[in-house]
């Protein structure tokens, strides 16, 4: 005959074990006046430390220091969220299922666990800190960038942390304290089991990361009520940073001429040398259209470069002005600290005008730069065409003017507010939460065979490489010698196996052994998903669109099919364990 009571009341007490020194009868109680007198402060001890410290922060209000009292204030509000969410986490987790029970033992265990209390406490102090190390001297729009960032960054770490550490101590806890043996006697399946210990992480997740998002809004808002270095600076809080803006990037004014172009340099280049597109055609068409591309984005002396940006009608109408981003190089300078310069016109026109002058732009070579446009010069169809000429003068050493150089892609591009700072914010979160629901479900998987040490550094590892995917498929590249530029897997798989046979060929065993060894690493790359194709925390604190399908995306990907995925592996694994020799 089996209950309905969550699994959390079917844990076993150990066997050396009395009476449960926490329920102590009534009449034990010490009935003396400092006994009754220890109970009351002990029952009144948390409303009185929040009362104390709203007193503090309200004393450092009215004496003259704000961000002070605003950080104190801070760590109750987000101490209180903590509580009251924990408290609504248990009252939803209340049913009689047994996935349900699952789910409520691990957040008991949260609750109950040093190591998850100190990291969290760790997550409610240094939020609200943070603003306090900010340079008042910096600008504006800088202390809010460094604020979202390194404040959405740290919360993410940690939080991942927390999901690691609870995720492996759970499981490898029950084991190795033979707690599972009593959970599964109950009508649970193993794959019950491990996801009612999946709901249970991700549900305490989703309250952490709530309160990170609702901590992080409001310290924010209070940054933006803060004063400004200048006019300039309070609009880059507005435009460029609270905000979410989409980027456009620049069309040939004359595409088809442009494709006619490039189509005959192809044919002109196959005449010249049919052997470099019989051996691969598609890489050969490819280079040559970056090659001109690229000099499509260099501007030289001699030359004026139009860049047409499409699809403006939403930006023409929503805001007043729009960013052009743009990273010069100059191309022919020998000197390591050169500058450009150069004149602009949008649709034709001379920009900017000052006194009847059109004035020009000198900028130093290589850091990024950011030109406010008005937004009213955009056509009424969407379109703004930006005119570059190349007024750089002969530097010393050089035989001819130095040309300016855009990198395709990021280098130049247009951007545009398309949203509001608190969506941002929001579909933020949820790829927030969707990074940490996968890394659950990797730790439970890595539980059901390892045991905590094991399974913890495991853990760590795939969370790692998710973070930097990017740089170790980079690196990896350059140490073993194979080019990664081409994305498509059979040239990568036929790139990779001529250079094998060639050294082997050659007793070149060390580069032969290098060869291997990318094909493992590229295969482990290939099956942990990059964090860095989602990196919403970057967009959040640069002020550019999350957009909603990205959202979705993420969510569906690390929060749905991967969790299924690890979960079934984590299943697979734990039903061929043997529990009675792990636990024993």
């Amino acid at each position: 005959m089996t209950t309905d009571l969550p699994i959390a009341a079917a844990r076993p007490q150990p066997l050396s074990a009395g009476p449960d020194p926490r329920e102590i009868p009534s009449w034990f109680d010490d009935e003396s006046p400092q006994g009754r007198r220890k109970r009351r402060l002990k029952r009144f001890a948390r409303p009185l430390a929040v009362l104390g410290a709203l007193g503090s922060a309200a004393a450092l209000w009215y004496g003259g220091r704000p961000a002070p009292a605003i950080t104190i204030v801070g760590i109750v509000s987000l101490a209180l969220g903590v509580v009251c969410g924990v408290a609504l986490l248990r009252r939803l987790l209340s049913a009689g299922h047994p996935v349900i029970g699952i789910a409520r033992t691990i957040v008991e265990e949260a609750v109950g666990t040093r190591l998850s209390v100190l990291l969290v406490m760790l997550v409610v102090v240094a939020l609200p800190t943070l603003p306090l190390v900010l340079d008042p001297g910096e600008r504006l729009a800088y202390r809010l960038q460094f604020f979202l960032d390194w404040s959405l960054s740290g919360a993410s770490a940690l939080l991942a942390l927390i999901t690691i550490a609870l995720s492996c101590s759970s499981v490898c806890g029950d084991i190795d304290s033979r707690r599972i043996h009593m959970a599964l006697s109950k009508p649970l399946q193993r794959w019950e089991y491990l996801l009612g210990k999946w709901l249970g992480v991700v549900l305490l997740d989703l309250l952490l990361v709530s309160l990170v998002g609702i901590g992080v809004y409001a310290f924010a808002e209070a940054l933006r009520r803060s004063p400004a270095a200048d006019n300039a600076d309070r609009r880059a809080v507005e435009e460029q940073v609270l905000t979410a803006r989409a980027s456009a990037r620049p069309v040939h004014p004359r595409q088809q001429e442009f494709d006619k172009a490039i189509e005959a340099a192809i044919t002109q280049i196959r005449n010249d040398d049919p052997a470099l597109f019989d051996k691969d055609p598609a890489a050969a068409h490819r280079r040559i259209f970056a090659q001109h591309v690229f000099l499509w984005h260099t501007v030289s002396p001699d030359v004026v470069s139009s860049y047409l940006f499409t699809g403006l009608e939403a930006a023409r109408l929503r805001t007043q002005v729009v960013q052009l981003r743009l990273q010069p190089f100059a191309d022919n300078s020998s000197t390591s600290t050169a500058e450009v310069r150069f004149a602009l016109w949008l649709n034709e026109r001379p920009y900017p005008v000052k006194q009847g002058k059109h004035e020009e732009y000198v900028f130093a070579a290589g850091p990024v730069h950011t030109l406010e446009l008005p937004a009213s010069a955009i056509a009424e169809d969407g379109t703004l065409r930006v005119t570059i000429a190349n007024r750089n003068m002969l530097m010393p050493g050089d035989p001819a003017p130095t040309s300016i150089g855009f990198n395709p892609g990021e280098g130049l591009e247009l951007l545009y507010r398309v949203g509001s700072f608190e969506g941002n914010v929001l579909r933020g979160l949820l790829l927030m939460w969707a990074k940490l629901a996968m890394l659950a479900a990797a730790a439970l998987a890595a539980a059901s065979w390892l045991g905590l040490p094991v399974a913890m550094l495991a853990s760590l590892m795939v969370f790692a490489v998710a973070v930097a995917s990017g740089f170790l498929s980079a690196a990896f590249d350059i140490y073993t010698g194979v080019d990664g530029g081409n994305p498509t897997l059979t040239s990568m798989l036929r790139l990779r196996a001529t250079l094998l046979l060639e050294r082997v060929a050659k007793f070149e065993w060390w580069d032969a052994i290098k060869t291997i060894g990318s094909y493992a690493a590229d295969a482990f790359l290939s099956l942990i998903p990059s964090f860095g194709d989602y990196d919403s925390i970057t967009q959040v604190a640069t002020g550019r669109l999350v957009s909603l399908a990205e959202t979705a995306a993420g969510v569906c990907e690390l929060g749905l099919a991967y969790p299924l995925l690890l979960l079934g592996i984590g299943w697979w694994l734990l039903e061929r364990r043997d529990l009675v020799s792990s636990s024993s």
